[in-house]
């Protein structure tokens, strides 16, 4: 006998949306109040709401990717330390412990009881990304994590209501810039209140005594709703195999072996056959991989249905234990997205005849580019500690260009070269886009990025030199594993970085003097589908926008265009697309 519904369809989509607008409302009360770019700017962080039992029910809509798969885990680890029977009113949970939560320990995770006519009726949990949990400046050469900084177990940070003064005094002690980290802080517990009052006015409105009943409804439609997305995809088991770039830091060729099956119901993603865990800061967690395994199908198969638990249950994810991708304490894990933010392309590598109309091409930006700088200012002896980051092309898809320097997988904003320069000494010289950096294809991929900056001299600069890390994406066009187009595309260009005008390693912690000039390239985006068949005008108003140059639009596209008036000669790009169709060059 089938259960009834305990709610009908128009409750559930008005409740449904008002806890999208409790988590949303607690991101805007995180944004407002924090006191570093990474969460004003760059949204490095989540929101979450989740019934009594931990079952996520809302996820924010301003949100990193990599925070999809994680969240309900941490919830499950805060509960089964201190299950439900326990907990009072005024607890505030806290650990930044990389198995347990979000994979690095810059990432400080904060959950909170919400409380109704004297009982637990849900929770709200939020994770930031910190800049700073002391231990080494931000790099990948740490080989443990006893080098990367602060671990902080399981443990109150309020207990009914009284603050545990001893967990700030020990991260005050411990970090560079503590009073932006704990403000950070802070800013989590707003966010928290937020979710609580939210859900509260909520619970009084519908006169709900729990979210139980929500729950099953709200969950269980998520997760019909993806099978039936998966299940129209070919039953079988599709794979892909990719040797990484040479990582800095890292002696060990890194390889990723992906099984995708899908049985009809649901989709399991087996990395057996994948290299260990290295001793570099790239090591992955089960959480981490699982989620930048999970976010890719989510977002190709059911886009439009709001994020919870039952977005992930269809979707297995195995990782053999001392692999790179589900590493051992005490691996290093700080740049574990060195890793994690590729696994969306190997998987799409796996699917692309199977899903050919969902898959993108490869984003010129990933791994992500971060840049770190740490010191004193000269004119006030004040601490500085700094992130930046750039993105590069977008992948073409089958139905558009791909975006000019925007992000994938990770889902986070440009920082503004403004807000930059007012937290560190640093003054951009340029920021532009690469002309022919995105990968050649019917639908062209993004354009990649240079950006060039300089360590400020005298008073305004720092006193003494920088700690300076700038971790690019290690990927280019010959390499092992390029910025791949899909379905004939060309792959994405341009890839380097530069101190001083010499060629540099990237991601290696450096001093960088005053006056020190520091440029880099981030690639464009791989195009998708074949370039002889994007249309000779489209290519033309490529050169006119200064995208793509002349020799390139005969090279890669086949299109002869007049350099004086623009204008597209037809009978010499055809002749020009049939000897490049033939093998030969364009002549």
């Amino acid at each position: 006998m089938s259960r009834q519904p305990a709610f009908d369809p128009i409750t559930v989509q008005l409740i449904w949306n008002r806890l999208i607008s409790i988590v949303d409302e607690a991101a805007t009360g995180l944004m407002r109040t924090a006191y570093t770019p990474s969460v004003k700017e760059y949204h490095d962080f989540c929101c979450a709401l989740f019934d009594r039992n931990g079952a996520m029910l809302a996820h924010s809509t301003v949100t990193t990717a990599g925070f999809l798969g994680i969240v309900p885990e941490v919830m499950r680890n805060f509960l089964a330390r201190h299950p439900v029977e326990t907990i009072a009113e005024g607890d505030v949970f806290i650990t930044n412990d990389p198995w347990l939560a979000s994979g690095h320990l810059i990432d400080i995770s904060l959950a909170a009881p919400i409380f109704h006519r004297g009982e637990v009726r849900g929770f709200a949990l939020c994770i930031v990304h910190h800049l700073d949990m002391g231990g080494r400046m931000s790099t990948l050469a740490s080989q443990n994590i006893y080098e990367e900084g602060l671990k902080i177990p399981v443990l109150k940070l309020y207990e009914g209501g009284r603050q545990n003064t001893a967990i700030f005094e020990l991260l005050k002690a411990n970090i560079r810039v503590p009073e932006k980290v704990l403000g950070d802080v802070r800013a989590q517990l707003v966010a928290n209140n937020v979710c609580a009052r939210g859900l509260v006015r909520l619970l009084d409105e519908y006169g709900l005594d729990g979210l139980e009943e929500i729950s099953i409804e709200i969950i269980g439609r998520t997760e019909s709703s993806l099978r039936r997305k998966i299940a129209a995809i070919p039953a079988g088991t599709y794979r892909n195999g990719v040797t990484l770039p040479p990582i800095p830091g890292c002696d060990d060729e890194v390889r990723i072996e992906v099984a995708v099956t899908f049985d009809g119901e649901g989709v399991t993603v087996d990395y057996a056959g994948s290299s260990g865990e290295v001793g570099a800061a790239v090591n992955c967690t089960l959480n981490m991989t699982r989620s930048y395994t999970a976010y890719p199908f989510k977002l190709a198969l059911d886009p439009d249905v709001w994020n919870n638990d039952g977005g992930l249950r269809p979707i297995r994810v195995l990782a053999p234990e001392g692999s790179i991708l589900n590493c051992r304490h005490p691996a290093a894990t700080w740049g574990r997205t060195m890793i994690s933010h590729m696994l969306p392309e190997i998987m799409f590598g796996a699917l692309e005849e199977v899903m050919p109309d969902l898959v993108l091409g490869g984003n010129g930006g990933c791994p992500a580019n971060e840049v770190y700088l740490h010191g004193r200012r000269r004119r006030d002896g004040r601490a500085f500690l700094s992130i930046a980051q750039h993105s590069g092309g977008y992948g073409g898809s089958a139905v558009q260009d791909g975006h000019a320097c925007l992000c994938f997988p990770n889902n986070t904003r440009n920082i503004p070269i403004e807000v930059i320069e007012n937290e560190a000494p640093i003054l951009h010289e340029y920021k532009r886009l690469r002309p022919d950096s995105g990968g050649a294809g019917r639908h062209r991929g993004g354009l990649g990025q240079e950006v060039a900056f300089r360590i400020l001299d005298g008073e305004q600069g720092p006193d003494g030199p920088v700690d300076g890390v700038v971790r690019l994406n290690n990927r280019d066009e010959k390499g092992s594993f390029p910025i791949l187009g899909r379905h004939g595309g060309g792959s994405g260009r341009g890839f380097g970085l530069r101190i001083d005008g010499a060629p540099a390693e990237h991601g290696i912690n450096r001093r960088l003097a005053p006056g020190t000039h520091v440029q880099f390239t981030l690639g464009g985006g791989g195009g998708y589908g074949d370039p002889l068949k994007r249309a000779p005008e489209r290519v033309a108003e490529d050169v006119r926008e200064g995208y793509v140059s002349l020799d390139n639009a005969a090279s890669d596209y086949g299109v002869i265009i007049d350099a004086q008036t623009g204008v597209v000669d037809q009978e010499a790009t055809a002749a020009t697309r049939r000897r490049l169709a033939s093998g030969e060059g364009a002549g």
